[in-house]
């Protein structure tokens, strides 16, 4: 004997309202279609499952046992629908940046992306530059924001960004003149362009304070104890962003590359590298 899911949710329905019209409501459906389901179920079941009382009706002692079962299989029905559901595959798409990248607009790319790609899994990698140009070619991500002294060859979107110098506001070069700086390690674009603009311009420099990551630089400015350069528009609150003055020459841009994979145009990643180009067109001065 082999009873339809959907015979068995109108006849909980029918137990529990009482009525076949108020169970015919709970369903959407018309009293006639839940009366024919359960005339339907009778007869699997080979006998009556509710007597008829002129305004209302009364589970019979098989219908009662039936509830009670019934219950039982519509819940590991549910379950099991449910389980297959929440195991479909989810789009997934990588994205690479060093972290003052993340930390300056990518929360907005986010925020952008949430209604329009619900089922699409973000998986977030802040690394250095060259590490993510790596990690892009061992095909670990999918799309790359990054800052290199040349262009690769998985280039898609070149981007000449403005660097501007980020300290405290009270900020003064040491005793001897010098300018500290908190800096990425050697290789970095950001590190060179500051040295070279301090160099050009005559400056004292030292590296104060170096690190591998946003945070560790971060500390050593709202410590005071260095500057730094961001791209324009990612300073976090609290701290100033210049162009230059005076004391700290005005930086050069640097060029900003969108890498992704070779052969990999769905629309997702485009509209992921679309809100990225946006942002980045769009940062303040």
């Amino acid at each position: 004997m082999d009873i339809e899911v959907r015979l068995l949710r109108s006849f909980v329905a029918i137990y529990e309202r009482g009525s076949l019209s108020r169970a015919a409501e709970k369903l959407a459906c018309t009293q006639a279609a839940m009366s024919m389901r359960l005339k339907m179920l009778e007869t699997e079941i080979g006998a009556p499952l509710f007597i008829r009382h002129h305004h209302r009706i009364e589970p019979t002692s098989k219908g009662s046992e039936l509830y009670a079962r019934a219950l039982r299989v519509l819940a590991a029905y549910d379950e099991m629908i449910s389980t297959t559901r929440s195991q479909r595959p989810r789009a997934k798409i990588r994205i690479g940046m060093p972290d003052d990248y993340a930390l300056g607009f990518l929360s907005r790319v986010m925020a952008n992306m949430r209604e329009t790609i619900a089922d699409t899994e973000f998986e977030i990698v802040c690394d250095l530059s060259a590490k993510l140009a790596a990690a892009l070619q061992r095909q670990e991500i999918d799309i790359a924001l990054v800052t290199l002294a040349s262009g690769p060859a998985a280039a898609r979107h070149r981007i000449m960004t403005r660097l501007n110098w980020v300290h405290r506001t009270d900020f003064q070069p040491d005793s001897s003149g010098s300018v500290a700086l908190a800096a990425y390690p050697e290789g970095c674009v950001f590190r060179r362009t500051m040295i070279s603009a301090l160099e050009a311009s005559q400056r004292n420099w030292r590296v104060a304070v170096q690190s591998s990551s946003q945070a560790g630089i971060l500390a050593a400015v709202q410590a005071g104890v260095a500057v730094t350069s961001m791209a324009k528009g990612t300073a976090p609150a609290g701290l100033v962003e210049i162009t230059g003055d005076d004391r700290l020459p005005e930086l050069e841009a640097v060029p900003l590359y969108l890498l992704g994979r070779q052969g990999q145009s769905g629309a997702a990643i485009r509209q992921v590298e679309d809100l990225i180009l946006a942002e980045l067109e769009n940062a303040p001065a």
